[in-house]
């Protein structure tokens, strides 16, 4: 787990800042792999623990065997 700081980011930021999407981010947080906190309705990161993960790979995004763009319709899912 990344040790938490004082400054904090939106979702949008921080999927920008990790190079990756906003459910990533969200399911990052949820396995504790970011810090953060809900307010408003509405969820920031911890700057400072994006700063100490690493990036997530395609491998952690995309099911293995599919490249991402066939939406569904080959049959490998």
């Amino acid at each position: 787990m990344c040790t938490a700081g004082t400054s904090f980011v939106s979702i949008a930021e921080a999927a920008q800042l990790l190079e990756t999407t906003e459910m990533r981010v969200l399911m990052m947080l949820k396995k504790n792999e970011l810090q953060g906190k809900n307010e408003d309705d509405s969820w920031y990161v911890d700057r400072a623990s994006l700063q100490l993960c690493e990036k997530p790979k395609a491998a952690d995004i995309v099911k293995p065997g599919c490249g991402g763009g066939c939406g569904g319709g080959c049959g490998g899912h």
